[in-house]
């Protein structure tokens, strides 16, 4: 089972009995927090939402904490500096893509509070299902079609959201711990699995039911969501466009305006 997997390696990467997860309302990272509850391990829950906009992934993160006696800690994250931290996010930490620049800015105000040497997260799990739009539609079939994109995510070795994960780690020196990334063991569960067999049923059915007797005492757990798109964060950027000094290209996509600014810091 894929819970005992994602056990034994938290369990030999975290030699300290204190974790924090970076942990949302869904399925990934509550996978990774119970994982973690079950070695004894004393969990840290660390989430956010926009400044007066709570959060479906806030409230359950809050609602697991309770249930299982983990400690809380909420970012509440400001929205009336986006232009500075915009420019925050392009220069010092080299945001190249719109998803990379939204969730970076949740990353950044969260970790100069995490008290813990270990942080844990669920990166991976969406890549290993093929969870997006683009996949069900181009990728998911023939299996070796499938396998191929998850190997080409997985063989880069540092793809964008990972580099700010690692510079924020690096920033305040902390160890960043992936139980479902570049992981052998989780390699071999999940290669074997076609596209169909993994998105058959309940959404993240594997996992579900790996952690049903944490999971059903906080039913009902959400349907896949980015984290930004959750957050509302995307839609704080999207007022970027009215503002000349950032989108000075007259962009009418962040996804440009976002690809501009990249562009300038590396010309």
């Amino acid at each position: 089972m894929i819970d005992k997997i994602i056990e034994k390696i938290i369990d030999r990467e975290v030699p300290d009995d204190k974790i924090a997860v970076l942990l949302s309302g869904g399925v990934d990272s509550l996978s990774v927090a119970c994982a973690a509850h079950r070695l004894g391990k004393k969990v840290s829950a660390y989430t956010f939402h926009l400044d007066g906009d709570p959060s479906y992934d806030a409230n359950k993160a809050k609602e697991a904490s309770k249930k299982f006696g983990w400690k809380f800690n909420l970012t509440i994250l400001p929205t009336d500096k986006l232009v500075r931290d915009f420019k925050r996010l392009a220069s010092k930490y080299d945001c190249r893509k719109k998803t990379q620049f939204e969730n970076t800015f949740a990353y950044m105000y969260m970790f100069p509070k995490i008290k813990e040497k270990y942080v844990a997260m669920g990166m991976g799990v969406d890549i290993w299902y093929g969870s997006s739009k683009k996949v069900a539609i181009h990728f998911k079939e023939p299996k070796s079609k499938f396998d191929a994109w998850r190997k080409a995510y997985f063989d880069e070795k540092t793809p964008p959201d990972l580099m700010t994960l690692k510079a924020l780690s690096k920033e305040y020196n902390k160890k960043l711990v992936l139980p479902y990334s570049w992981q052998k063991e989780v390699e071999d569960f999940f290669y074997p699995l076609d596209w169909k067999t993994l998105n058959r049923g309940k959404n993240k059915k594997i996992i579900r039911e790996a952690f049903e007797p944490e999971f059903k005492q906080i039913e009902p757990i959400q349907k896949h969501i980015n984290m930004q798109l959750g957050a509302n964060i995307d839609h704080l950027f999207e007022k970027l466009i009215n503002n000349t000094e950032i989108n000075f290209k007259g962009r009418s996509r962040v996804m440009d305006i976002c690809r501009d600014w990249w562009k300038a810091n590396t010309s």
